[in-house]
């Protein structure tokens, strides 16, 4: 899509939006939105680096699955 269709299309959602009254409505076309458009997983850095340790732990005692294994799970999917 054009890149000025596309502005000219935010802005007429936008320019309705402004018209709408009723707290439920913008509500549930937010909420729509919400769905229609994912954003991808958002993780603070001290949450990234909690995960990390967590994985090197788990690794490090043993709880790790081979490459072999995982290949193999994979399989038992299909």
């Amino acid at each position: 899509m054009d890149k000025d269709i596309l502005y000219i299309e935010k802005a007429k959602l936008i320019e309705s939006i402004v018209d709408i009254k009723d707290v439920d409505v913008i509500k549930k076309v937010r909420a729509f939105i919400k769905k229609a458009v994912p954003r991808p997983a958002v993780m603070t850095v001290e949450e990234l680096k909690a995960e990390v340790q967590e994985a090197t732990g788990q690794l490090e005692s043993g709880k790790g699955t081979s490459h072999e294994d995982f290949v193999k799970e994979m399989k038992s999917w299909l």
